[in-house]
């Protein structure tokens, strides 16, 4: 795993596709997504099966924080920009937090979360997720 997606996130669980993270940054409800076993930098490096696999588990992820957070959209995306490991984002928005309409990438610092973690999100996740 990237030092710095490690040190920026917090571990959540795991399926046979992806390593699931959430971001260090209480603003808004951030997961991360990377592919299991894999040195890939982009999607179409990921073989077919695990492409498929991966992409599922960021749909699903995508519905689970939309339902659990009542959010207004799901920002989903795979930049490599700054960290060339495959990774995907799934961020859930509100018409009220701290940068909507506009993208959350480099807005101020982040607000960790210290000991207030989502529990619920998170055990949502650690449910949903349990079978795959």
């Amino acid at each position: 795993m990237d030092a710095r997606i490690e040190a920026d996130t917090l571990a959540v669980t795991q399926t046979r596709f992806s390593i699931i993270r959430l971001m260090n940054d209480q603003r808004w409800p951030w997961l991360m997504l990377l592919p299991i076993n894999s040195d890939a930098t982009e999607l179409h490096h990921l073989d077919d099966a695990q492409r498929l696999g991966y992409l599922d588990d960021v749909n699903q992820l995508s519905q689970l924080i939309q339902q659990h957070t009542k959010c207004k959209s799901v920002n989903v995306a795979m930049i490599g920009n700054v960290v060339a490991a495959l990774h995907c984002h799934v961020v859930a928005r509100f018409e009220n937090d701290p940068n909507w309409p506009k993208p959350i990438w480099g807005f101020e610092q982040a607000i960790p979360y210290e000991n207030n973690l989502p529990d619920a999100l998170l055990n949502a996740i650690t449910q949903t997720l349990a079978d795959k």
